[in-house]
């Protein structure tokens, strides 16, 4: 009985007598209880200390926003400051036309045919040069038939005075009998008026010849228009003749298919020449700045395509009264041109150089307040107090205002005045060279 109690445990089993393979079983509820409540008081802690952490934060903000917004309202508002500067010269470019100081079209005065032609386009004249030949037959001939007529005048006044010597002798003899009483009173009478005739027909004499005088000197005259002569030193641009070219005086001539000068084949005379040492302009002023234009006053002129090279030029003249139809003065502007290098007909900028009407500052447009009560600008006085000053403003270049009046030159001027800066408002300014680059 006890060998059959003694018997070793069987295999697999535990030694309290249950199976080792069956499950072990869930710990107690106690133990599970006390393991939440650790986790959820850390996390509790943790919460904790992250929201005092975030109000302590939070109230730092509070203070510094309080302590930015106290020193705000008790500081001065800091404002950009200007001073203006004297304004330049101000130009104004007109556009314009070149022409040649001396610019005449030479027509013939004479008929005929060019006999001979001497000059073309391009070619350089004296003054008195001859340009070309006109071969006039009828004309020749009625020089010689007045100069015939003249020789024959003085043969006539030769006659007259031969007769007049006759009378005269004749009447001094009968007047001589007629002291002796050896002839009639009747034929002395008659020596008398004979004589007086005679001196008459002298006077008649030396009148025809004077008329014929006048007819050479006329032919004279009209056959030395056959030598076409330059009028004065210059460049021909015009020719538009050949030899053997029909020409009647005074009429427009054009026997070459196109002028030089003239696309249109418009006649003209037989030559134009121009003399290009000064050339003109004619430039239409508007009435806004006519008053400023003067004699003698200073320009340039800038040639379409070459505008960096500006030439010198004076006002010459002025109309001195505007054009009731566009209200421009026309105003004459000569520019000197040995050179050559401008040709007229050129289309030219002229710009007048004006000295300003007092004393004129510039300031840029953000300076410029525009209200009910007109323009204004922000002045800093001193104290750093703010006032307000009206302008009078000239002509806008953008960025920039020409100031005409109101300023002296020597204010500080606020550069970007705002809605919230008041009249009397102490600032602290800032030269607006200090200002932060964008």
């Amino acid at each position: 009985m006890e060998s059959a109690r003694a018997k070793p445990p069987m295999q697999g089993s535990a030694p309290d007598g249950h199976n080792q393979n069956e499950p072990h079983a869930p710990p107690p509820p106690r133990t599970r209880t006390r393991t939440i409540l650790i986790i959820f008081a850390v996390v509790l802690v943790v919460f904790a200390v992250f929201l005092v952490l975030g109000i302590m934060h939070r109230s730092a903000q509070d203070h510094a926003l309080a302590s930015a917004a106290s020193q705000a309202v008790n500081t001065p508002p800091q404002v950009y400051v200007i001073h203006p500067a004297k304004a330049a010269t101000p130009d104004w470019p007109l556009p314009a036309n070149t022409q040649a100081i001396q610019d005449s079209v030479i027509y013939a005065r004479v008929s005929g045919y060019l006999n001979k032609r001497y000059v073309d386009i391009g070619d350089r004249v004296k003054a008195g040069q001859l340009l070309a030949e006109i071969q006039s037959p009828e004309l020749d001939q009625q020089l010689s038939q007045a100069q015939a007529n003249l020789q024959q005048a003085y043969k006539q006044l030769d006659l007259q005075k031969a007769n007049l010597e006759l009378a005269r002798t004749s009447m001094e003899r009968y007047k001589g009998a007629d002291k002796e009483q050896a002839v009639a009173k009747l034929t002395v009478d008659q020596a008398v008026a004979a004589h007086s005739t005679a001196q008459a027909s002298v006077a008649a004499a030396q009148a025809t010849i004077e008329s014929n005088q006048a007819n050479v000197r006329q032919f004279e005259a009209m056959t030395a228009f056959e030598r076409v002569l330059a009028p004065f030193d210059g460049t021909i641009t015009q020719r538009n003749v050949d030899v053997g070219a029909l020409i009647t005086a005074g009429s427009p001539t054009n026997n070459t298919g196109v002028a030089p000068t003239n696309v249109t084949g418009t006649a003209t005379g037989m030559f134009e020449v121009a003399q290009l040492d000064t050339l003109r302009v004619f430039v239409s002023v508007p009435q806004v700045f006519a008053g400023n234009i003067k004699p003698g006053q200073p320009a340039q002129v800038a040639v379409r395509g070459a505008l960096m090279k500006p030439a010198p030029a004076t006002v010459t003249r002025t109309a001195s009264a505007l054009d009731p139809g566009t209200r421009t003065l026309l105003t004459e502007v000569d520019i000197p041109n040995s050179s050559h290098a401008i040709l007229p007909g050129a289309f030219v900028y002229v710009t007048f150089v004006l000295e300003p009407a007092g004393e004129r500052w510039n300031l840029p447009a953000t300076a410029l307040i525009f209200n009910a009560q007109g323009t204004q600008v922000m002045l800093i006085e001193p104290g750093n107090k703010l006032r307000l000053q009206k302008v009078t403003v000239g002509r806008d270049f953008g960025d920039t205002i020409d100031i005409q009046s109101g300023l002296s030159g020597g204010e500080t001027v606020v550069k970007q005045p705002d809605v919230s800066l008041q009249n009397g408002q102490v600032v602290t300014p800032i030269d607006s060279k200090n200002a932060p680059q964008s």
